[in-house]
Order: C-alpha cells, then sequence, then structure tokens
C-alpha cells in the first residue's frame, strides 16, 4: 500500500515518509492520527513521542526566518562623506583593508617576479637560487601584510565593540 501524502501543519510542507516534518520537526498530523498501534514504538519514557535525532526542535507559529550573518553596523552615506567627516566619528580604514590587501598582494608579486628576472638575468645557477628565496620572501611579506592588516581590522572591531557595552550601560 502507498503511503499517503502528509502535509505538515505548521509550515505546510508535504512529505510522503517519516512520522516528522523534515523541515520543521514538528509531529504530522497523519503519524498522530494513527494512533498509538503505528506510535507506540516512538514513545519515549514520558510517554510522549520524541522526534528523531536528527529532526531540529518543533518551532510553534510561523517558521522563522535564519539568522544572518555577521553585519557591521551602518555607516555615513558613503565613502566621501566619511572620507570628509572632520569629527572623525566615522573610520574609513575598514572599507580599505581590502583594497590594501590587493594592493600588498600586486606590489610584492611584482617585486617577487622582477627579483626573479634579475636573478636569472645574473645567471642561471643564481637565478634558480633567487627563485627560491623570492618566493619563500614574498610568501612571507605576504603574510606578514594579512597579520598587520588584521591587527588594524581587530582594533576598529574591539573599538565597535566597547562602544556598544558602554552605550548597553547607559
Amino acid at each position: 500500500m502507498a503511503d499517503p501524502i502528509k502535509t505538515c501543519a505548521n509550515c505546510g510542507h508535504a512529505q510522503v515518509t517519516g512520522d516528522f516534518c523534515d523541515t520543521c520537526g514538528t509531529r504530522l498530523p497523519a503519524a498522530a492520527a494513527a494512533g498509538t498501534t503505528a506510535g507506540a514504538a516512538a514513545m519515549g519514557a514520558a510517554g510522549a513521542a520524541s522526534p528523531p535525532p536528527y529532526a531540529p526542535p518543533p518551532q510553534y507559529g510561523a517558521p522563522q526566518q535564519p539568522m544572518a550573518g555577521y553585519a557591521p553596523p551602518p555607516r555615513g552615506n558613503g565613502f566621501w562623506s566619511r572620507f570628509f567627516d572632520f569629527s572623525f566619528e566615522e573610520f574609513i580604514t575598514p572599507s580599505l583593508i581590502k583594497v590594501l590587501f590587493v594592493i600588498a598582494m600586486v606590489v610584492i608579486g611584482l617585486g617577487v617576479l622582477a627579483a626573479i628576472i634579475m636573478g636569472f638575468v645574473a645567471s642561471g645557477v643564481y637565478g634558480i637560487f633567487v627563485l627560491i628565496a623570492a618566493l619563500i620572501g614574498g610568501f612571507i611579506y605576504l603574510l606578514l601584510a594579512r597579520v598587520g592588516l588584521e591587527m588594524v581590522v581587530v582594533f576598529f572591531r574591539i573599538r565597535e565593540n566597547t562602544e556598544e557595552i558602554a552605550n548597553r550601560k547607559r
């Protein structure tokens, strides 16, 4: 006999198999109507049916939207308004970090390429030595640039978090 299609009363999700909704984890009406004969094995010690271990906890009411990721606090109107803000309430450095890292990558890459070319122009053996040294040195400089820029970002996040804590205490 084919399984009837069950529709979740909470979120409206339709499914054929299982006693609990795959979307929100609530018990489906068709499974609840089956009574204690089909659901006796699923009863817990407290006498209530327990959802399978993979199901999320049941949500009551309207389905909730997924939580959004970290969003930085709203800034001024734009880059130029923050740039010419003489009170220095809004900072432009956090928005420039990505650009500064790309510039550092390009400059370090061009420096490594120039060193390798000059090494091979001098001689083949010296070129191989410079090739290895320039690649290692370029990686170290890029790593230092990344760490330095991350430290700047950390300082700005500390400032934002401290400001938020101070505003909560008022």
